[in-house]
């Protein structure tokens, strides 16, 4: 009789942890149920705030480039980036927002990011930018914003609630940044030194395809520059772009292998870190504000069409391997030619990228 009411107990208490665990992943966040409430931290940790990473796959939302210099440009202010958080979300189903190029260097463009992420309940990734000028000693300011706001006795307290990942740098390795590749890898050393008690992960945003530096030939492994980061970087935000390799992909018809090589690499060579496509993209147009080199094929609404009707079709593929990924741009009036939005505010296509 004690045996089988020990049994019975047993039953029960499996199906109560079980439907525990159920509740507490339903109401995750960003993707199911958790919400704000105002600037108020939420009552548990993070870690139990944000869903976990097999849920992260499939499409996250939008690269929000923020490249006006002055920070009370309209496009820095936060009437317009909540008008975007709340069509992004509301219109094609966005839960997160990669931040790319914040040339503002002052914490308003955060407090503003934070408070559109809070009003509508969207995770913000932010990033550390170098820019294109010659000073290279720009990103500290950012990197100085980023962390005054982190220690902001109002918004501080929530902003590792809304804030997923912090990019040291977009495409840092390609673009030589920072005096050289020793002296970059410090520095991202450093800064999440400087973020760690906020519990937010790091990482670069880099294109890991780079034989000879961050990958060797043919996905045999990574590079010396590769093996140099990876034990640094806590997620990884990749750059899978076959648009840059219009010698081997002359239009968007046949792009999917590529990402079927790139993602399996990522998987073996950065084992057990989570894995976002932070960047990839198409041009609607040959005038657009990147051009593919090798005389710029494809460079057209079709291949645009194509390409993003490619990866939307990719949902149970990006299950299984548990990749979520960003369109790269939203709007034409961000990166002319690479928005999901046209210059006249129209989505250019039919893009509704199903939760599988």
């Amino acid at each position: 009789m004690r045996s089988q009411f020990t049994l019975l107990a047993s039953g029960w208490l499996a199906i109560f942890l079980s439907t525990f665990q159920e509740s507490r992943a339903s109401t995750c966040f960003p993707f199911n149920g958790a919400t704000f409430n105002g600037v108020n931290k939420p009552s548990g940790s993070r870690a139990s705030w944000w869903c976990p990473p097999e849920q992260q796959y499939g499409f996250m939302g939008f690269s929000y480039p923020l490249e006006a210099d002055d920070c009370g440009d309209p496009s820095n202010s936060f009437s317009k980036i909540n008008a975007d958080f709340k069509r992004m979300k509301s219109q094609f189903g966005a839960t997160m927002v990669r931040i790319y190029a914040p040339q503002c260097r002052d914490a308003s463009i955060w407090r503003n990011l934070l408070h559109a992420g809070i009003a509508n309940n969207m995770a913000v990734l932010p990033q550390v930018w170098w820019g294109f000028e010659s000073n290279q000693n720009l990103w500290k300011l950012t990197a100085q914003s980023i962390r005054s706001v982190l220690s902001d006795p109002t918004l501080g307290p929530v902003a590792p609630y809304v804030f997923h990942s912090i990019a040291f740098g977009s495409e840092p390795i390609g673009d030589s940044v920072d005096g050289g590749y020793d002296h970059f890898i410090a520095d991202l050393k450093a800064f999440k030194a400087s973020v760690a008690q906020y519990g937010i992960p790091v990482t670069i945003s880099e294109d890991w395809d780079r034989p000879g530096i961050m990958s060797k030939s043919n996905w045999g492994g990574l590079g010396p520059v590769g093996q140099k980061i990876a034990p640094v970087i806590d997620v990884v935000h990749a750059h899978i772009m076959p648009y840059y390799h219009a010698d081997r992909f002359p239009s968007a018809n046949n792009v999917w292998p590529y990402f079927e090589s790139y993602i399996p690499f990522l998987q073996a060579n950065l084992p057990g870190k989570p894995i976002f496509i932070s960047q990839t993209l198409w041009s609607s147009t040959a005038d657009g504000s990147h051009n593919r080199g090798f005389g710029n094929p494809g460079e057209n609404m079709a291949n645009f069409k194509s390409y993003w009707n490619t990866i939307q079709s990719q949902c149970e593929y990006f299950k299984q391997h548990r990749v979520g990924w960003f369109v790269h741009t939203y709007d034409d009036s961000q990166e002319s030619g690479l928005g999901m939005i046209d210059d006249s505010g129209d989505a250019k296509m039919n893009f509704n990228p199903s939760r599988c």
